[in-house]
């Protein structure tokens, strides 16, 4: 008996010790099927959020403080430029490394809330007119079809020259602004999964219209979700910074990309590096969310899994 407890407990520490060799191989091979552009914009990003919450210690200089004796300096690596501003300075002497790295704040903070804002007004949006149909759906969609096709960047100018220009103006304005695509994802998924056999069996044994959406539509809404916020978040921060640029977004002299842009674009000639170095942080940004986007479409929508 003895020798067969001994046996087993080897087996038992054999068993163990095999599932934690095959989890990194598990891993590693999940990370082989994953392309590699995604893994260069995931990594993009994470840097971006890192460098985001850590700014106040990774900048070297402060982003509001002019510095008028070292204006329009280039570059570290063009003649004339210094280690001391790496990727040179603007018009005023800001630092135009430590303002890229604060700039990410407001475009990473406001693009993920106001997404955030725009999936729970257009799920709650998308799912009543789904699941309802009729009146509710045909003025829901109204709406949202009314907000498409209207200029909503002119209405967003309009706004803050009535309220002002503020963080929290152009948070909710960039939230309302997201909406409508939410609610139409939404909408479609709703439709398709209300007359599925779960929702008409669970409905035939008596459950309320509550239980059904807390229990079978939006739990199978999760993927559409995750893939709607990063899809909108692109957009989200050109909305963002577009605003900047055209001086009605975050309120000077706090940085943000599109300001910096628009600050440099009279010194495209000569400083050519002031609208640049934004410029590529904004690109970089956009490119990586988009491609991290569109992958995640392709992995988690279950009609283009098999494809």
């Amino acid at each position: 008996m003895s020798e067969i407890s001994t046996l087993q407990g080897q087996a038992t520490i054999g068993s163990v010790q095999w599932e934690r060799q095959r989890a990194p191989r598990a891993w590693r091979r999940w990370l082989r099927g994953v392309p590699f552009h995604i893994l260069a914009s995931a990594a993009v990003v994470f840097l971006l959020g890192v460098v985001a919450v850590a700014a106040p210690w990774v900048a070297p200089h402060d982003p509001i403080e002019p510095n008028l004796l070292a204006r329009n300096r280039p570059p570290f690596w063009m003649e004339g430029g210094s280690l001391d501003h790496l990727l040179g300075t603007d018009q005023v002497g800001y630092d135009l490394l430590s303002r890229t790295l604060y700039g990410s704040r407001p475009a990473l903070l406001i693009g993920l809330c106001a997404a955030v804002i725009g999936l729970v007004l257009g799920t709650a949006a998308g799912v009543l007119a789904g699941y309802y149909r009729g009146l509710v759906d045909n003025a829901i969609m109204m709406l949202a079809d009314a907000q498409l096709s209207s200029p909503f960047l002119v209405v967003a100018i309009a706004v803050i020259a009535v309220l002002g220009q503020s963080i929290v103006v152009l948070l909710v304005l960039a939230g309302i602004s997201a909406w409508p695509a939410f609610a139409r994802a939404v909408r479609a998924q709703v439709v398709a999964l209300r007359d599925r056999e779960f929702v008409v069996a669970s409905r035939a044994l008596g459950a309320r219209d509550w239980w059904l959406l807390t229990r079978h539509l939006l739990p199978n809404l999760l993927w559409l979700a995750i893939v709607m916020v990063t899809i909108q978040l692109r957009g989200l921060i050109l909305f963002e910074s577009f605003l900047s640029f055209l001086g009605l977004g975050v309120p000077p002299p706090q940085p943000s990309w599109g300001s910096m842009i628009a600050a440099g674009r009279q010194y495209l000639v000569t400083s050519w590096w002031i609208s640049v170095v934004p410029g590529v942080a904004l690109v970089l940004t956009v490119v990586s969310v988009s491609l991290i986007g569109d992958w995640l479409r392709d992995v988690l929508d279950p009609t283009l899994r098999h494809r």
